[in-house]
C-alpha cells in the first residue's frame, strides 16, 4: 500500500515541474545474498536531483516471496557527482526492509550512459551486508 502512495505522489508531483524525467527501471545485481534483479520507477530534475521507489528478489518478482529470497522493497534518492557528455556519475543510496523485517540502508554509486533520449544504461557498485555488490540496470526515461 505504501508503495502505491509514493508511486501516486510521484506521478501528481511530476506534473507540478517543467524539467524532469521519470523513468522505469529493470536491473539485476549480484549481492551477498546471490543474483537479485528487480524494478522501479523514479523522478528525477534536470539537475539529476531524484528519488524512487525499487523492489528486488532473489526469486520471483512479487511481493509474495519467501522469506529466502531476500526480498528488499524501499526508497533510492539520487544524487548527481558530476557529468560528461553522455555520462552522469550519481550517489544513490537504497533504504528500505529485508524480509519486511529489517530496515536497511544500502550506499551506492551508480554511472548512468545515455543511449537515447529514451534509454539509458547503468552500473552500479555498492555494500550489502557489508560485501560489495556490483549491478547493472536499463533505464527507460517516461
Amino acid at each position: 500500500m505504501k508503495q502505491y502512495l509514493i508511486i501516486s505522489i510521484l506521478l501528481v508531483g511530476s506534473h507540478l515541474t517543467v524539467a524532469q524525467t521519470i523513468s522505469g527501471q529493470a536491473f539485476a545485481e549480484q549481492t551477498v545474498m546471490g543474483f537479485q534483479k528487480g524494478y522501479g520507477l523514479r523522478y528525477q530534475t534536470s539537475k539529476g536531483l531524484g528519488i524512487g521507489v525499487l523492489f528486488q528478489s532473489n526469486g520471483k518478482l512479487s511481493m509474495e516471496t519467501a522469506d529466502g529470497n531476500y526480498p528488499f522493497y524501499g526508497i533510492e534518492t539520487i544524487l548527481p557527482i558530476t557529468s560528461c557528455n553522455n555520462m552522469r556519475f550519481f550517489i544513490s543510496p537504497k533504504i528500505g526492509f529485508v524480509n519486511q523485517d529489517f530496515l536497511v540502508l544500502i550506499p551506492q554509486v551508480e554511472t548512468e550512459i545515455k543511449v537515447t533520449n529514451s534509454l539509458s544504461v547503468g552500473i552500479t557498485t555498492g555494500l550489502r551486508a557489508r560485501q560489495s555488490s556490483a549491478g547493472g540496470k536499463v533505464i527507460l526515461h517516461l
